[in-house]
Formats: structure tokens, C-alpha cells, sequence
């Protein structure tokens, strides 16, 4: 870009771009043409239902793969402060990037309202184990168990697995 000097009023010298502007013009028409021919869609693409069940489950076996190594690392019988810490420092950030993954598939066409309910009962119950993690440990009780109500039915038999 070059600069050429210009008077103002004031008869000061000011520098002034001289560059061309033709591919400035270009490039802003180019992006008015993309911007709109994006609007009026999803910003979402559809995933059919064998799609969504596929890859949620695989999302969800790669985060229970994680889990099962971290817990495997305290051994088989952890103090409960150790246990704490496992779910806090592994468990709960793992299940919370499963919850927010599933949630960013998006949802087959007709199952929105039922995938948002599932999902937000997943959160829900991760928001109880975040309140009180010893939870994690209670064995007469699944911490995921309202989740898996609706999850495991629809075909998401890797997410909150009854181990």
C-alpha cells in the first residue's frame, strides 16, 4: 500500500492511501455473497438417528475408557479422598466434555425436544455430583440414573453404563 500526501482545510499534509481498492471490492463482494448464501440454513447439518446413536456412543466409550484407566490408577480400595479427588480432577470435567460433545452432534430431525430433555437431565445430575461428589461412590445409587432413563432406551447403551 502506498501513501501519497493530501491537503486538508487546515492546509496541513496528511499521508493518503493511493492503493487500489478493487480487491478490497472483491473480497467484500465475495463475503456478502457467502454471508448470505449461508442464510436461512442451519448452522447445524442433520444427522439421522443411526448417525447420532453412533457417534454419541462412541464419544461416551472414549470418555469411559479415560475414566476407567484414571481409576484403575488409585487402585482397588481408595480412601475417600482419594475418591473425591478422582471425580473431581478426572471424572466430572470428562462427563462434562461428554454432555457438551453429544449436545454439539445436534439431534435427528423430530427427536430435538427429546435429546435437549436427555441432555439436560445429564447435566443436571453431573451438577449434583459437582455439588457433592461422594455421590460418585454411593453404590446402592447411579448418579446418572435419570439420564440413563431416557438415554439407554434411545440407543446410547455407552453413555452412563452401570459398571
Amino acid at each position: 500500500m502506498r501513501f501519497a500526501a493530501a491537503r486538508t482545510r487546515a492546509g496541513k499534509t496528511v499521508p493518503r492511501r493511493t492503493a487500489r481498492r478493487r480487491p478490497s471490492a472483491l473480497a467484500a463482494t465475495a463475503l456478502v455473497a457467502v454471508t448470505a448464501a449461508g442464510c436461512g440454513s442451519s448452522s447445524k447439518p442433520t444427522i439421522t438417528k443411526a448417525e447420532y446413536v453412533k457417534k454419541a456412543n462412541a464419544i461416551c466409550a472414549h470418555g469411559n475408557a479415560a475414566q476407567q484407566a484414571a481409576a484403575a490408577s488409585v487402585g482397588n480400595h481408595p480412601s475417600q479422598a482419594q475418591i473425591e479427588a478422582l471425580v473431581t480432577g478426572t471424572f466430572i470435567p470428562n462427563i462434562q466434555s461428554q454432555i457438551d460433545a453429544v449436545r454439539a452432534l445436534g439431534a435427528p430431525s423430530g427427536d430435538e425436544a427429546t435429546l435437549t430433555h436427555m441432555l439436560d437431565l445429564a447435566q443436571e445430575d453431573l451438577d449434583k455430583v459437582k455439588s457433592d461428589p461422594a455421590v460418585f461412590a454411593n453404590e446402592s445409587a447411579h448418579p446418572f440414573a435419570n439420564f440413563a432413563a431416557i438415554a439407554h432406551p434411545y440407543g446410547l447403551t455407552e453413555c452412563a453404563r452401570d459398571e
